[in-house]
């Protein structure tokens, strides 16, 4: 009858230890690690926004683009770190940015943190991706409300496989496809930077 050696190779070593790593961490700080993620929220700016770390310094948290916006697209960040908190943000999931033509919210920025002069912020502010996995279509559901309305807008969504897919080249980020996804209780549909 052999034996088996319990003793581990340099490789499953290193496995184990990062993996006990890993598990130990995630246990300790878990509830913590989350709290720092809703501190630290991935924030869609609203046209024209300079880079973040520009943003931030400029933006005077006055709200005058908050209130300047006709279809209420855009929110002061209530929720957050004190760098962010009182600063604009796109409404995702609630509203969507129009782009308008006369920018309101750029024209009541005295900051110059929203400024016409950034010109990619002008026509692109985020990048909405689909999550497969939640959206109805890939449980045999025949929804097409992203692709409906972003047809109306963009049409930067198509069908692929059955599935909806968004071209980056033509996403805006405007949030609209989030807006009307049914998909619950998340959205199949997020914005990333």
């Amino acid at each position: 009858m052999k034996h088996r050696s319990s003793k581990l190779d340099r490789k499953g070593f290193f496995k184990k230890y990062a993996l006990d790593l890993f598990g130990f961490v995630d246990g300790v700080l878990g509830e913590e690690l989350d709290s720092l993620a809703l501190r630290f929220p991935e924030l869609i700016r609203p046209p024209g926004a300079l880079a973040e770390k520009e943003f931030l310094e400029k933006c005077s948290k006055c709200g005058a683009c908050v209130r300047a916006c006709p279809f209420f697209a855009i929110k002061p960040v209530i929720q957050g770190n004190e760098f962010d908190r009182g600063t604009p943000s796109l409404r995702t999931g609630e509203a969507w940015c129009r782009f308008c033509n006369d920018t309101p919210c750029i024209s009541a920025c005295k900051s110059g943190a929203l400024s016409r002069n950034n010109e990619k912020k002008l026509t692109k502010i985020a990048q909405a991706r689909v999550s497969p996995m939640a959206c109805l279509r890939s449980e045999g559901q025949d929804c097409h409300a992203c692709i409906e309305t972003c047809s109306s807008i963009k049409t930067a969504i198509c069908l692929t496989d059955n599935l909806p897919a968004i071209d980056p080249q033509k996403c805006s980020g405007c949030g609209a496809c989030l807006c009307v996804c049914p998909a619950y209780p998340e959205t199949a549909i997020r914005l990333i930077l």
